[in-house]
């Protein structure tokens, strides 16, 4: 895979002094931060070593772009293309339109996205476009413009922001000092990501995220590092349950969504322990407390309530042939349950199957020579009965509509259903259900107390 990193810097018009500008424990002094910022690069003070580096200008920039600020000073040109030179690496001059207008903004926008797609574009499809940006002489918009670009850059083009940098200084003190913004736009992309992974079926995309800001400058910090190592193992564990849920494995969900919480937690124990170091990561926890809310009801250990969980999950997806599947599959195995069978005895499961058709038929009474219910009571069969006769309507009636989508694809001669329907059909059952399982348990408690 080639990888190409390119620094992107903005050249305003201002008035620019010597300052010493400080990055955790060095300090460097300079008219112009850019050049402070390519000498931390160049020794690997600053954890990103550019291939390119592109000056954005406006056209009063332009003015003082080749003229030196002070007698016996290079311009800052030459000292921005010194630097580059020093580094083997080259620069590349970008226009920007400083009219104060929405027009400008937008082309402003179009003409950074065009210059980066064109880049990545050049890469290939394995080809990987890595970016840092110093947003310290930027004015007006141009912040809020390179946040809201570079997000758009990573969701279209995969355009991956390394960091971001301002820098400012006090004049008559000349000091200065660094701030890290990257965090502001991960955080856009860990909200993108974790809605994306809240609202489909696929959670891979957050791993992906954590792996990718391990990688990056972020990832080098040792102190961002041990928060983003348990944030790793959730993110791998949410996504091994999301693909146990896709794949309909309803007898490993349990057990893959207790994995998920467990490493959720110790996310949210490393990050208390952190304290300030965590901070950037606060905003994540509201999020991650959502996704907590959609895990925790699949750890049930209890069939129905468990099954009732997947069934919304599918059908908050847009999944309804696997919500169907699992509806059916739910009447099933708490038949079973009822009747005290191996609800993963498959022979069992088709012997209710029957036992369902007869109820549906009319039929007195099941087979009681078949061996899946020779050795249950009479009171247990009656029981799975008496459940498979009252909910046989609502069975059949959820299948009728299921192979009504698609434009009757199943049955020929078929109202076509819509997937709105379908959803709507599946509310009431899985309320009923889960009113009728309470119901029972309650008299059963009520019964073993009484005796």
């Amino acid at each position: 895979m080639s990888t190409r990193k390119i620094f992107v810097t903005f050249f305003g018009s201002g008035g620019y002094f010597v300052a010493n500008y400080q990055w955790k424990d060095y300090i460097s002094s300079s008219r112009y931060f850019q050049v402070v910022a390519l000498e931390w690069m160049q020794k690997g003070v600053m954890p990103f070593r550019p291939d390119e580096v592109w000056v954005v200008l406006t056209p009063q920039a332009r003015k003082k772009w080749t003229i030196p600020a002070a007698v016996g000073e290079s311009s800052p040109r030459d000292q921005i293309y010194a630097c580059a030179e020093t580094m083997g690496v080259t620069v590349h001059e970008v226009d920007f339109d400083e009219q104060f207008s929405e027009q400008s903004v937008w082309r402003n926008f179009e003409t950074l996205v065009r210059e980066l797609s064109e880049k990545a574009e050049s890469l290939g499809p394995d080809g990987e476009l890595r970016v840092a940006v110093d947003a310290t002489h930027s004015f007006r918009y141009f912040p809020m413009l390179v946040l809201t670009l570079f997000h758009y850059a990573y969701v279209v083009y995969g355009v991956r922001l390394d960091l971001i940098l301002y820098a400012t200084a006090d004049r008559d003190t000349q000091q200065g000092s660094v701030l890290d913004l990257t965090p502001l736009a991960q955080l856009q992309q860990w909200v993108l990501e974790t809605q994306r992974a809240l609202k489909g079926p696929d959670a891979s995309g957050v791993q992906r995220l954590v792996e990718e800001i391990q990688k990056s400058v972020a990832g080098q910090d040792s102190s961002l590092n041990a928060l983003l190592s348990p944030l790793s193992k959730f993110a791998k564990k949410w996504n091994a349950l999301w693909e146990v849920l896709r794949i309909t494995k309803h007898f490993a969900v349990p057990t893959a969504a207790k994995d998920a919480i467990e490493a959720l937690d110790a996310c949210e124990r490393r990050f208390a322990e952190r304290g300030a170091d965590a901070a950037a990561f606060y905003p994540l926890l509201i999020i991650l407390r959502q996704v907590r809310e959609q895990i925790e009801p699949l750890c049930e250990t209890e069939w129905v309530p468990l099954m009732l969980a997947m069934v919304r999950w599918y059908v908050d997806r847009g999944m309804l042939h696997q919500a169907y599947t699992t509806m059916r599959e739910l009447y099933y195995t708490h038949a079973a349950e009822t009747a005290a069978m191996d609800v993963f005895d498959h022979s069992a499961r088709e012997e209710l199957s029957r036992l369902a058709h007869s109820v549906s038929k009319g039929a007195s009474d099941p087979n009681r020579d078949h061996p899946s219910l020779a050795n249950i009571p009479q009171e247990r069969i009656d029981a799975a009965r008496a459940f498979l006769e009252q909910f046989s309507e609502q069975i059949s009636n959820i299948s009728a509509l299921r192979n009504q989508l698609n434009h009757g694809f199943f049955q020929s001669g078929k109202p076509n259903t819509s997937e709105e329907t379908f959803r709507t059909s599946l509310e009431e059952p899985m309320a009923q259900l889960m009113e009728y399982v309470r119901a029972r348990e309650e008299t059963v408690n009520e019964q073993n107390t009484q005796s």
